[in-house]
């Protein structure tokens, strides 16, 4: 029986092999001891020591405050004598004579003897409103109502003034009389409008 040359090989190379190990296994060198290791542990600083306290202040007595002497006046006379006045004559002018022309009274809200309803406004009829007119006028002699004039409308702006200057100049009053004669008077007068 013939052996194979690369078997032989191989089974040379498996033996040698197999010794390499087992020397390797017998005399291994010895490991090295490992080096401690150092733990460093980190410590935070400690915190400043607080600040010392400031010192106390002292207090300076401050001085007594003594007042001067108040220095002494020379008395000085008060007395004055008197001046001779030379009397004079003082010469009033009579006081001028304002000669005042009374004025007529006027007369407030004299009754009429008659009169003609103004109409209601429709402006102010329709919203409900009520207001007035006021009149300086005169009464004429015989009774009429002379230069008539609005002097306020309350509320403005309703038709309150044009509704009364229509109706108001038909109005009668009874005059003002004289030492039995009738004159003109100056009056006033309030027209209201009111609802029903």
């Amino acid at each position: 029986m013939q052996v194979r040359p690369g078997i032989a090989v191989s089974a040379g190379l498996h033996v040698l092999l197999f010794f390499y190990l087992a020397y390797a296994l017998a005399f291994h060198p010895a490991e090295k001891p490992k080096e401690e290791e150092h733990a460093i542990d980190m410590v935070a600083p400690p915190p400043p020591p607080p600040p010392p306290p400031p010192p106390p202040q002292q207090k300076v007595q401050q001085p007594l405050f003594i007042p001067a002497p108040a220095p002494r006046i020379a008395s000085v006379p008060t007395t004055v004598p008197d001046l001779p006045i030379p009397s004079q004559e003082i010469k009033r002018e009579p006081k001028p004579t304002v000669v005042t022309e009374d004025k007529p009274q006027v007369t407030l809200n004299p009754k009429p003897i008659s009169r003609t309803t103004p109409k209601y406004p429709d402006r102010a009829e329709d919203r409900q409103i009520s207001g007035y007119v006021d009149f300086d006028f005169t009464i004429e002699p015989d009774g009429t109502v002379g230069n008539p004039k609005v002097i306020a409308e309350v509320p403005e702006g309703y038709g309150f003034a044009a509704s009364a200057q229509k109706a108001f100049p038909q109005w009668k009053f009874t005059p003002k009389t004289v030492n039995g004669k009738p004159v003109p008077s100056p009056a006033r007068i309030r027209v209201s409008f009111k609802l029903q």
